[in-house]
């Protein structure tokens, strides 16, 4: 029988998995972008991505999925937190508007996942490095919407 323990742990793992995706898309993006300071921002956010990834895999070190605090795996399914890890593809095909907003997409949705695990753990420093990451991935997104602005929507 899975502890609430091990699906918290599944859950941390797979944010490790797609801050580790994230970098990708981004050095990728990175290269594919003809614009030097989209390609400057692009490895800026994939280099804080590495650095989220780092901070996730110390606090499951540090055992953060002990301090988490529903009492049965039904009420973390219920919390539907995977919703927010969901991985949204981009097609070889894909314009740089289309990369652009699957990547505020991911942020949006990184940010909220963040945001309800720092309100699940009971220890405070636990709780800021979730807080952190929402604020980071929430500085992610509105640099990446403001990006997309001055791209596509430079008269507005």
């Amino acid at each position: 029988m899975t502890t609430v323990q091990q699906t918290f742990e599944k859950l941390v793992s797979l944010a490790i998995q797609r801050e580790q995706e994230a970098y990708d898309f981004y050095m990728k993006a990175a290269e594919d972008s003809e614009l030097k300071a989209s390609s400057k921002l692009l490895k800026d956010l994939a280099g804080q991505e590495v650095v989220h990834k780092q901070k996730l895999e110390e606090a499951l070190k540090e055992g953060v999925c002990d301090t988490f605090t529903c009492s049965s795996v039904e009420e973390v399914e219920k919390l539907d937190l995977d919703q927010y890890l969901v991985d949204i593809p981009l097609l070889p095909s894909s314009s740089p508007q289309d990369v652009l907003i699957v990547a505020i997409k991911r942020e949006a949705a990184a940010n909220s996942f963040y945001k309800a695990l720092s309100e699940l753990t009971g220890n405070a420093s636990h709780r800021s490095v979730f807080e952190t990451l929402a604020k980071e991935e929430e500085t992610h997104k509105t640099r990446l919407q403001s990006m997309y602005d001055d791209i596509f929507q430079p008269d507005m």
